[in-house]
């Protein structure tokens, strides 16, 4: 048939088209980096920044070099410290969606909605509106609202009076009708916060639990790495830094190990607390040292004056142990 392109053909047009698609991507990434007024979330260096780099990586190598993209990926991911196989995969998906949106990836680290606000509900808002609409919520001056609509205020009386009820009657009036009609009507509990908080749980009757968890960089959550602790004096004891010790030897290093190749290093970053610090136990501590000879004595290791170079031994010798 006269309409129809062979395949061969069809394929080669595909190939032409995609290629000059990734051009024009390569030319848009490269002067968005470039220029002084582009602003990344978290700063040149953040972690958006990266990721656009290893766009461009990506993009050059399949413009410039000809090469495929599973093999520039990878090298691209590496390139701008993301892992070689998870990070590559994710440097695929961020370059589809520039291509196809111009659209720089985001983090959605700490975007997520902790609580859920009234006004998804369809019905509270409809509620809301017509509250708003009814002029209800004038139940300090409701003469000088009628005033205001009839245009019968003074010019300069109208802005000092519209300024009081957008901050104190709308508000106050919202308030009140949220409280006494909506939320009984709908039958929710509730409670006021301020924005940005988050609501305080009142501690409940059962039995406080310890959750330490490792949260990769490359991979994300290690779930098989985390300890959960029943804490308490006649339960599992306490979190101190020996069992932080045990956890990093015998969980999070499998599960890291599994998770990337073995050349990777793991980099591990706690918070500054009493759970993750531990002496060695041969450690130079004053408070693990006796006065007198006798009782209970510590193994320590020899201590070197950083002077002379002399060895000190810190433990007994076997004649003192004997007397």
């Amino acid at each position: 048939m006269t309409g129809e392109v062979p395949v061969r053909i069809a394929r080669k047009q595909a190939a032409e088209l995609a290629h000059q698609a990734n051009k024009a991507a390569l030319a848009a990434i490269t002067k968005l980096l470039s220029s002084q007024k582009t602003v990344f979330t978290g700063g040149k260096n953040s972690l958006q920044t990266y990721r656009a780099h290893a766009v461009e990586s990506c993009l050059y190598l399949m413009v410039k070099g000809g090469q495929g993209m599973m093999e520039v990926s990878r090298k691209a991911a590496e390139a701008n410290q993301f892992a070689r196989n998870w990070g590559s995969r994710l440097v695929r998906l961020w370059v589809h969606e520039w291509v196809a949106t111009r659209t720089l990836p985001e983090s959605h680290r700490g975007a997520h909605s902790k609580i859920t606000s009234l006004l998804t509900d369809p019905a509270a808002r409809d509620a809301i509106r017509t509250y708003l609409r009814s002029n209800k919520w004038t139940v300090r001056n409701p003469r000088k609202l009628q005033s205001l609509l009839k245009n019968e205020m003074e010019s300069g009386d109208v802005m000092n009076y519209v300024s009081s009820i957008l901050s104190e009657d709308i508000p106050l009036g919202l308030k009140h009708f949220i409280d006494t009609v909506l939320l009984p009507r709908m039958q929710v509990k509730y409670s006021w916060v301020l924005n940005g908080e988050q609501p305080l749980k009142k501690k409940g009757p059962g039995r406080g639990l310890h959750q330490s968890e490792f949260i990769c960089s490359s991979v994300g959550h290690l779930k098989d790495a985390g300890i959960t602790l029943e804490y308490g004096k006649n339960h599992e004891g306490f979190w101190n830094g020996q069992l932080f010790v045990q956890q990093l030897k015998e969980k999070f290093l499998p599960v890291f190990r599994a998770a990337h190749d073995p050349d990777v290093i793991a980099a591990v970053l706690v918070d500054h607390s009493q759970g993750h610090s531990i002496y060695a136990s041969d450690a130079l501590r004053v408070s693990e040292m006796n006065m007198r000879p006798g009782g209970k004595q510590a193994r320590m290791r020899a201590g070197v004056t950083s002077k002379s170079e002399f060895r000190q031994e810190r433990g007994l010798d076997a004649e003192w142990l004997c007397l």
